[in-house]
């Protein structure tokens, strides 16, 4: 396992790094772009472009990789993404800044095929679990670590861009010189979401579900925070959700390992609906300390049960068949991650900060509900595949988690497609 580690760790450095700056920017981005007096709704429809942008990348991604290889587009991907960054501390045009944040989406989206479609060639079966649970503690702790790295900066410096402009440039570091050989380009399978809805609808709704709750909230949480706790406090929202999902999501898969996937993904998704509920109905009469700890719950359950929904579709699959389904969950997930800040954003106008607690509620609500429909419907899976921990990145996260999937023509199936990480 050590010998194992060392040949992927410089893979792992590298998204932990550019993770860095994506917690950094996931609190700086709202704080800033409302600060030149853009509405919610506008902050929405950035929001919703950075998304919309991972999608594009993910469409293009193994063209590229099959064109130039891993290391160079991870390395001009990471430029790019330095200058966007830089490029947002220039203009307050809502247009400008939606065609910025397009382009971050696509060059995150094509960093993140690169190293996990590499990752997955270096590994064997045997140690995908450990390796995939290494990789999301190192992730997800700098998701939670970013936003502190300069929160004491007021929402117009120039200082949080130069900062994460630097960590991404940094990150191409450990790629450009690992020893570690680059992967065969991979290959495509088609979406087919028909049938991956007909394989496991369960896995769709609740990917659909994470992405339409998720996207938002953290786009607009630190506005919440801000406006009731102060600046600060917005660091210390956005740190604990990723903590709590942190913490949860791996004993969430273990015991969906033994019980049905879908009751832990509604129990999940119930915790994600009381404390949303309970953050909107207490707005800004809550102690600092409890309303992060009310986040920190919401992100445990909010932030955990895409994971489960992953593994549910592997569950069902059919073999050959993971890598299609794989891409066509992120797919779905990332469609929720464009509508649910479209849609939150004029709520939030609307009702206050808080509204934006009233939808992830109630979208979490309707994900508990078409759980216990499909339990109704039709039978848990007889067999199911052991739970690794999963987050939402590029196909090949799936492949590292569950073992990578011959297609009929005895190509690789390894592809790339939607998330919501290094914003």
């Amino acid at each position: 396992m050590t010998n194992l580690l060392r040949n992927v760790a410089a893979l792992i450095a590298a998204l932990t790094i550019l993770q860095l700056a994506g917690g950094l920017l996931g609190v700086r981005i709202p704080l800033a772009f409302t600060s030149g007096e853009h509405s919610r709704t506008e902050l929405g429809l950035i929001a919703a472009c950075y998304s919309a942008g991972y999608m594009m990348g993910a469409m293009i991604a193994t063209t590229l990789l099959s064109r130039v290889g891993h290391i160079r587009v991870y390395a001009a991907c990471a430029a790019i993404f330095a200058a966007a960054t830089l490029a947002l501390y220039f203009s307050s045009d809502m247009w400008n800044w939606g065609v910025v944040r397009l382009v971050s989406g696509i060059v995150v989206a094509l960093m993140f095929a690169a190293i996990e479609s590499w990752m997955n060639s270096s590994i064997g079966s045997a140690s995908r679990g450990e390796v995939m649970s290494v990789y999301m503690v190192m992730t997800k702790a700098a998701l939670a670590v970013g936003p502190f790295l300069a929160s004491n900066y007021a929402p117009s410096a120039p200082e949080p861009w130069m900062i994460a402009a630097g960590i991404a440039a940094v990150s191409m570091v450990p790629v450009c010189f690992t020893s570690t050989a680059e992967p065969t380009p991979p290959k495509a399978q088609p979406l087919a979401l028909v049938e991956q809805f007909a394989t496991a609808p369960a896995a769709v709704i609740a990917a659909f579900g994470a992405g339409l709750t998720n996207a938002g909230v953290l786009a607009l949480a630190p506005l919440y925070a801000a406006e009731h706790y102060g600046a600060n406090a917005a660091a210390e929202f956005y740190s604990a959700a990723f903590t709590g999902s942190l913490l949860l999501q791996w004993p969430a898969g273990r015991v969906s390992d033994r019980v049905d996937r879908r009751l832990v993904i509604a129990a999940l998704a119930a915790i994600a609906a009381v404390s949303a509920f309970g953050l909107a109905l207490y707005s800004g009469h809550l102690a600092r300390w409890a309303a992060v700890g009310l986040f920190f719950i919401w992100g445990a359950g909010a932030l955990s049960f895409y994971g489960i929904a992953v593994a549910h579709m592997a569950d069902r699959a059919t073999h050959g068949r993971l890598a299609q389904s794989a891409a066509g969950i992120l797919f779905v997930w990332a469609a929720g991650s464009v509508a649910g800040p479209i849609l939150q954003g004029p709520l939030v106008d609307l009702f206050g900060v808080a509204g934006m607690f009233w939808f992830a509620g109630a979208a979490a609500v309707l994900v508990v509900a078409g759980m216990f429909w499909r339990k109704t419907t039709r039978e848990e899976a007889h067999t199911k595949e052991e739970f690794a921990p999963q987050i939402g990145t590029s196909v090949a996260a799936g492949e590292i988690a569950y073992g990578e999937d011959t297609n009929p023509s005895g190509g690789l199936a390894s592809g790339a497609a939607p998330p919501k990480t290094a914003s």
